[in-house]
């Protein structure tokens, strides 16, 4: 009967049974010979009890040797494979086979593809399994999921032929935590290990220390792919945070050589636009810059594409959206004629808002400016059709101005428009205290000057207004470097609100609200007559903020850049349902009681089913981003409510990957003692008839008649 012991290493512990025989031998009794004269002084002894004695006490030996060896037997866990008598077969393996699919697998190396060397090197794991082994498949991706549990191997094969690399990242750290958990439902977890399959990417084995795993449990990483591989990527395309400013390429040489005059094509709305050439060191990061023209109003698709192929084709490839707004139309009234263009007095505050005015390579602004002479204002003013009136005017100060034009600016500015004022030489206190009173903020007084050439300086202003909204940032600058020489005495308005204040704490910027317009009042002149503002680099933030306010379009007018979305995640956007037209009103207990459906349309079209756009009661819609790509959000009526652009991780760029000992050191495993013995140690296996049972059953049984034999041996 072939009996096999699960821990054989025990029965070198009955090498002890031969200690108490050696101590009976060494302690027996012995009976000392006497030479006597006569025995008839004597007791005479029945030597027949003597020898039952000797016979009880080596009784008692045996029982307690067989007693310590049936324990010993008992533990080192005697059994019989396949019952009774059948014939031993090897113990059955169960194996977890984590499966890295993250992007980095879609690399080729020397013209080797990564992804077949994974399929190939799992096949061969799953060929070496016998026919009562299983195994289980953990995917690790976007995140690390069970995508079967243990199984025979047939089946694992089906479901891994099916895998593909997907566009996301993967965390070798979490495949561990799903691989012990499935080795833990085990009935017999001892016959577990676990098999890493994957490139062993820095990036993805950042946190392979995250899982303490047991000191028994077997784990065994294959790295499939070089350590180092070639591979430019571009990292990021950003638009500018300044309004005119180009969008911002980076590119990153991951690879271990310099790169020399490679490619990038600027892709602007699905056609070519421009192309730049860029050198990169090893290891080397940099920008490049991208200048855009300038751009209808509406959703537009920026793309950039390096045209050299490396290890990794997928990151050559960077997106980016972005909203251009309705442009803030804007009219200067200028009344210098004969002079060069940068003598007019609305020279410096043209430049701030459009500083490609009147070139032939014209840039993006969110400004449209018109300048024109004080007669032609109130033709401007009047809006007609096809033709929008302008929503801000900007007006430096004139010594007279045409029959009409106040009457039409304050009617204008009361249906919503916006009044910029400068003072300076040309204003006369008088005419224009009088024409303006019910626009200004402020009566004028007459111009003085600043005593001993000690200029004046702006000493207070208002960080909160949206005017000021540029500065209020740390270490961002202000007006307190520019310098005023003349000024007007201003006399405040009721309803006037006082923005920012000379050093000497008289008023220098003013607001009013008219109607639904507003007024802005600057003390000093438009160009640089009474101030050196306009040569600080500070002037051109304050203009456009100033301009933006009066028109009253806030956030609305700035170039609209939704932050791009990474593959792999999930993508949350907010859906106000009351600007929708199908739930107006309601808010989000209306959105909960009547959803809104929302189209989602990806363009490439990915493979399968479009994602679908599920909209929350709070009125927040989310989706899965699954394929690189542009994402566009309609609402039920068909108006495009966010367009989006999908770019895969940046961090899988990077394809340096860990050496197997590497990743293998970085294992991390419990100290407790429990860690040191598979669970099961004391359980049953299946397939077998164990045998610890019977004999610590039989041990304890031979433990009473141990006791009842060495009660009756006392004499």
């Amino acid at each position: 009967m072939p009996f096999l012991f699960t821990h054989a290493f025990l029965l070198s512990a009955l090498a002890g049974l031969g200690i108490p025989v050696l101590l009976h031998l060494l302690l027996r009794q012995r009976n000392p010979r006497m030479r006597v004269s006569t025995l008839r002084f004597f007791e005479v002894q029945d030597t027949r009890s003597s020898s039952r004695r000797k016979l009880r006490n080596l009784l008692l030996l045996l029982l307690r040797l067989l007693v310590f060896a049936l324990i010993v037997l008992a533990f080192a866990r005697p059994y019989l494979p396949e019952g009774l008598g059948g014939n031993p077969r090897p113990p059955r393996r169960d194996v977890v086979l984590v499966v890295d699919r993250s992007l980095s697998l879609r690399a080729i190396d020397s013209g080797s593809p990564r992804w077949p060397g994974v399929l190939a090197e799992a096949r061969r794991i799953l060929d070496g399994l016998g026919e009562g082994d299983r195994a289980a498949l953990v995917g690790v991706g976007e995140r690390a999921e069970v995508l079967s549990g243990f199984a025979p191997t047939p089946l694992i094969r089906e479901r891994l032929e099916r895998l593909e690399p997907i566009a996301a990242g993967g965390d070798l750290g979490e495949g561990l935590r799903e691989a012990q958990g499935l080795v833990a439902t085990l009935d017999a977890p001892g016959s577990a290990s676990i098999e890493v399959i994957g490139d062993l990417q820095r990036a993805g084995a950042e946190r392979i220390n995250a899982v303490a795993l047991p000191r028994w449990l077997p784990v065994r990483f294959t790295r499939i792919g070089s350590t180092v591989a070639p591979n430019v990527a571009v990292a990021d395309l950003r638009a500018s945070d300044k309004t005119q400013g180009p969008l911002s390429i980076t590119v990153v040489n991951h690879g271990d050589r310099p790169v020399r005059d490679h490619v990038v094509e600027c892709l602007l709305d699905g056609r070519p636009a421009t192309e730049q050439v860029f050198s990169r060191e090893a290891g080397a990061s940099g920008s490049l810059e991208w200048r855009l023209p300038r751009l209808a109003a509406g959703w537009h698709e920026a793309e950039v594409r390096l045209r050299a192929s490396d290890a990794l084709t997928d990151d050559n490839v960077r997106r980016l959206t972005f909203r251009v707004p309705e442009p803030i139309r804007v009219v200067a009234v200028e009344n210098r004629s004969g002079v060069r263009s940068f003598e007019e007095q609305t020279f410096f505050l043209a430049a701030a808002l459009d500083p490609f005015l009147g070139g032939t390579n014209s840039g993006q602004s969110g400004f449209v400016l018109e300048v024109v002479r004080p007669e032609a204002v109130t033709q401007v003013l009047a809006a007609a059709p096809g033709r929008p009136g302008p929503d801000v005017v900007l007006l430096p100060a004139m010594r007279s101005l045409p029959a009409g034009v106040v009457a039409a600016l304050t009617d204008w500015v009361e249906r919503g428009g916006g009044l910029f004022l400068f003072t300076g030489d040309a204003l006369e206190p008088s005419r224009f205290n009088a024409e303006f009173a019910g626009l200004s903020p402020a009566r004028a007084g007459a111009a003085e000057s600043s005593e001993a050439e000690v200029p004046w300086r702006i000493g207070s202003f208002d960080r909160s207004h949206p005017v000021f909204r540029p500065f209020a940032p740390a270490r961002s600058g202000g007006p307190a470097v520019a310098e005023f020489t003349r000024r007007h005495p201003l006399e405040i308005a009721p309803g006037t609100a006082v923005l920012a204040r000379f050093d000497d704490g008289q008023p220098f910027l003013l607001a009013r609200a008219i109607g639904r317009g507003a007024v802005l009042l600057a003390d000093t002149t438009a160009d640089t007559a009474w101030t050196d503002w306009p040569k600080h680099k500070s002037f051109v933030p304050w203009v456009v903020a100033s301009v933006s306010w009066l028109a009253d379009r806030g956030e609305e007018r700035r170039l609209r850049t939704p932050e791009p979305l990474i593959t792999g995640t999930e993508a949350r956007i907010a859906l106000d349902a009351d600007r929708t037209g199908s739930a107006a009103g309601a808010g989000a207990a209306g959105a909960a009681t009547k959803p809104t459906t929302f189209g989602l349309q990806v363009r490439p079209a990915p493979k399968g089913p479009a994602p679908r756009l599920e909209l929350r009661p709070e009125g927040i819609g989310s989706f899965p981003v699954e394929t690189p790509g542009f994402y566009s959000v309609t609402d039920d009526e068909g108006r495009e409510r966010w367009r989006l652009a999908a770019n895969p991780p940046p961090v899988e760029s990077d394809l340096s990957a860990l050496e197997t000992s590497e990743a293998e050191r970085r294992l991390v495993r419990r100290t407790d003692a429990e860690s040191d013995l598979p669970p099961g140690w004391f359980g049953n296996e299946p397939g077998r008839r164990e045998w610890w049972r019977p004999l610590l059953t039989a041990a304890l049984a031979l433990l009473l008649v141990e006791t009842v034999v060495a009660n009756r041996s006392q004499p």
